[in-house]
C-alpha cells in the first residue's frame, strides 16, 4: 500500500476506508504499470508518490460518481454537466459525455499526472521510477 488511509485523511481526503481501500487498489495498479513495478520491494514511498496515490484516488472516485450519475441506467450515459442556463424562461442544456468520452478522459488525466508527479522520481534502489529502459538485473 503506497499510501495509507490515515495519510490520505491527513492530507485531508474525505472519504471512508472501505472506498478509500478499493480505489487505493486501483490507483496503486495502475502505477505499476507505468512504473514497470519498480515500487514493489520498497518500504518506503516517496511524497511525490503518496501525492500522486491522494489525486489518482480522487481521480478514480470522481469517475464512478459521473458514471451513477445518469440514474437512467443507460451505460452510454457516463454523466451530465450544465453546458448553459437561463434564468427567466427557465432552459438548461447539458454536456453529456459517453462511457467511452468519460473513461478516455480519466486514462489521459491519469497519464499526464504520472507523468507530473514523478518525473525523475526514483525507488529506494536508486532507479528512476519512469525510466523506459531496463537496468541490470530487470
Amino acid at each position: 500500500m503506497y499510501l495509507t488511509y490515515e495519510e490520505y485523511q491527513n492530507m485531508g481526503g474525505a472519504l471512508d476506508e472501505a472506498t478509500f481501500n478499493d480505489l487505493e487498489f486501483e490507483a496503486e495498479a495502475l502505477v505499476n504499470w507505468y512504473t514497470f513495478n519498480r515500487l514493489k520491494g520498497d518500504k518506503t514511498f516517496p511524497e511525490e508518490l503518496k501525492r500522486l496515490m491522494k489525486y489518482l484516488i480522487g481521480l478514480a472516485y470522481s469517475k464512478s460518481g459521473m458514471l451513477d450519475a445518469s440514474g437512467s441506467g443507460n451505460s452510454d450515459i457516463a454523466g451530465k454537466t450544465i453546458a448553459s442556463q437561463s434564468n427567466d424562461g427557465v432552459s438548461i442544456s447539458y454536456n453529456i459525455l459517453s462511457a467511452k468520452d468519460l473513461m478516455d478522459s480519466v486514462k489521459a488525466e491519469s497519464e499526464t499526472a504520472i507523468q507530473q508527479y514523478l518525473q525523475g522520481v526514483m525507488n529506494e534502489a536508486g532507479r528512476k521510477l519512469l525510466y523506459r529502459g531496463l537496468y541490470p538485473g530487470e
